[in-house]
């Protein structure tokens, strides 16, 4: 539980209005240069240049928010520091990331790279402590996708050479997996939202920003975003489901499932021996599109640093004198640049060795552990009060952070400079954990009187019913006998 004076819903303590509207600023400002970013018009000199955040535009903006954000940090100093430290497993595992900076094959763009992600981490660590209520990220990162969406629609009406690729619509991006990526994220965003918002043209302007963030992400043909959107609400709705029931029905559950899919294999492997048949023959001619020639290099790297790994984003994009990529003859696909090995998990393990890659697979269990927390917690309720999260945020925060562990399959953006999903992990982090340390501390249920309302302005709000009064009638007490 929050020290007292800490957490303004459990102290009593008014929140302190500037506070709350520059951090709406400094949250609005990171969401929209994260997801949009600084526009590059030549395409093939910009590959190159994707990753290593040596613009300096780029360093002056992080930069100024992060000057922005420090009259939010002198107020809420001490919630900030509460938040770090119950964050302990996402800061140790970036301490350790900045220690690998001193064994990295280029320490200096290693080095920059995890700066920039303190930047990061602070910046979002600041902004949920300063925010009155998590909606409010709910709303920034609906916007920004919009906004966004709107951008590369208008960028394929103006330069549809240049918006769309061989590949797939790109937009402003660089390339269309960033632009499936931005559609999946405003689709989790708007759709969490949505069905919260009762005032019709504002559920009007969603429904359509719905199907124009659709439409694109199909334009985009990233199998991988659409994959996700198709089943991460049935996982999320599974985990509710679940969630509800005791924990003895949960656990047979996923016993069920691990037998059925173990009787499965075990007949299959039956019927390809009673065939004769090669039991890896389905898989052999599948290359998730040329993908498996690199991971096959990447596990070779690996086994060359299996411990400690080659740093902190220290293999791709770095010196080519020592960057490992260029000193191979494989072919990897019909792109010329590589920046990533299209699993976040190898990328992961390749960086920051086996040490790094257990620490980081922690990281985000726990994350989704909160996750599912908070979800069946604020389903049950339906409202958000002390130990409450808002049910629209804690759906969302669930939804991104397994769209975030089945994206890293295909692609990479498992703690990396990847400024929008990193921001996004941070947000989501972050504001389940101050979740969490804010719980009371008493057994009774905390949400006890908790009611959630949409007013006319499709803002959320929470507020705690007063427990009705009881009505106790006056003791009478019976006149005592004197011989008593």
């Amino acid at each position: 539980m929050a020290e007292q004076g800490e957490h303004p819903v459990i102290s009593g303590r008014p929140e302190s209005g500037w506070v709350n509207r520059l951090s709406h600023v400094i949250l609005f400002g990171m969401m929209l240069y994260a997801v949009i970013g600084i526009p590059e018009f030549d395409r093939k000199s910009a590959v190159a240049m994707a990753t290593d955040h040596v613009s300096p535009l780029n360093r002056f903006i992080w930069l100024t928010l992060l000057a922005l954000a420090l009259p939010v940090m002198k107020e809420k100093w001490r919630s900030i520091m509460g938040l770090f430290k119950a964050s302990w497993p996402l800061m140790g595992l970036f301490l350790y990331f900045t220690c690998s900076t001193q064994w990295a094959l280029d320490p200096a763009v290693s080095l920059r790279r995890v700066m920039f992600a303190w930047v990061e981490i602070v910046l979002a660590a600041t902004v949920v402590c300063g925010l009155k209520g998590s909606v409010a990220i709910l709303r920034a990162v609906a916007f920004s996708c919009v906004v966004a969406a709107f951008a590369d629609l208008l960028v394929w009406i103006v330069m549809p050479g240049y918006a769309m690729t061989d590949e797939g619509l790109a937009g402003l991006q660089l390339q269309k997996n960033q632009t499936g990526i931005i559609m999946l994220y405003g689709l989790l965003a708007v759709g969490a939202l949505l069905p919260f918002v009762k005032r019709r043209v504002w559920r009007w302007a969603g429904a359509g920003s719905l199907v124009l963030l659709f439409v694109l992400l199909l334009a985009s043909r990233s199998k991988t975003c659409l994959g996700i959107v198709l089943c991460v609400p049935g996982l999320v709705w599974l985990i509710g489901q679940l969630g509800r029931r005791r924990f003895s029905v949960g656990l047979a559950f996923v016993a069920t499932v691990c037998a059925l899919s173990g009787v499965g294999s075990f007949v299959y492997l039956v019927w390809c021996m009673a065939m004769n048949a090669d039991p890896l023959a389905p898989f052999r001619d599948m290359t998730f599109t040329s993908r498996t020639d690199l991971w096959a290099f990447m596990f070779d790297e690996i086994s060359a640093r299996p411990w400690l790994g080659a740093g902190f984003s220290s293999f791709w994009s770095i010196d080519p004198a020592v960057q490992p990529s260029l000193k191979t003859s494989m072919w990897f696909g019909s792109e010329a640049h590589i920046n990533e090995a299209h699993n976040g998990y190898l990328d992961l393990l390749a960086t920051g060795g086996l040490i790094g890659f257990l620490w980081g697979v922690g990281v985000l269990a726990w994350a989704v552990a909160l996750g599912c927390r908070a979800f069946v917690r604020s389903a049950k309720v339906q409202g958000r009060g002390v130990g409450v999260l808002a049910l629209p945020s804690a759906l969302f925060h669930l939804a991104f952070l397994l769209s975030l562990c089945i994206h890293n399959f295909t692609e990479s953006n498992l703690f990396s400079n990847n400024a929008l999903l990193a921001v996004a992990l941070y947000y989501s982090i972050f504001s389940l954990e101050n979740w969490r340390r804010n719980l009371p501390a008493r057994a009774s249920a905390p949400w006890a009187g908790a009611r959630l309302e949409v007013d006319n302005t499709s803002t959320i709000q929470a507020e705690e019913e007063p427990a009705p009064e009881r009505h106790q009638e006056p003791r009478r007490f019976l006149p005592v006998p004197r011989s008593l």
